[in-house]
């Protein structure tokens, strides 16, 4: 059995796939989107490209064993361009891709929207944004054929000031899951 240096230990040695460790455990080893990253047509005018919300997601990493899940956040709107129109009718994807060079990705050690032709293979450390229904005719990118295809939160709850029959303050903030 292997002991590893337990996290934030005063005068500990240890790596980011530590971190990591602990983030896909709190996630339960499952790629989610924690808010924002909706993919929509272009706001200032559609043409072959969409935008893409401000957000973040945990993207739990494939390429090697053991490697953990990252948290990757984007502060602005990013607008993403795609191929013009195809010669056939086809589905293709949107991914978030964590690009971490120690574990066998792309150099720059971040992340990055991509595009992803119908069949292609699936990006490794990436989490799917959403699909576009591609068509011969089509002279833009709308929000018709955009499919939201997001893992969002793992719960479903509503937030609200009524209290549950018989308990607390009426005015409190209530979470009901």
């Amino acid at each position: 059995m292997a002991l590893e240096t337990p996290k934030w230990l005063q005068a500990g040695v240890y790596s980011a796939r530590l971190d990591r460790h602990i983030i896909q455990e709190l996630f339960r080893g499952q790629n989610r989107v924690l808010r924002g990253l909706k993919v929509s047509q272009r706001a200032a005018e559609a043409n072959f490209s969409v935008d893409i919300s401000a957000g973040s997601a945990v993207v739990l990493g494939t390429t090697q064993a053991d490697q953990g899940a990252y948290v990757c956040r984007s502060t602005a709107v990013f607008n993403l361009v795609v191929p013009a129109t195809p010669a056939a009718a086809r589905t293709d994807s949107i991914y978030l891709q964590v690009n971490d060079p120690n574990a066998g990705g792309a150099a720059g050690s971040n992340f990055a929207f991509v595009y992803v032709v119908s069949g292609s293979p699936v990006p490794n450390d990436a989490v799917i944004l959403a699909t576009i229904a591609r068509a011969t005719t089509e002279s833009s990118i709308a929000n018709a054929v955009i499919v939201d295809k997001r893992p969002l939160g793992e719960w479903s709850w509503t937030v609200s000031t009524s209290a549950p029959t018989g308990v607390g303050v009426p005015g409190d903030l209530w979470v009901q899951c």
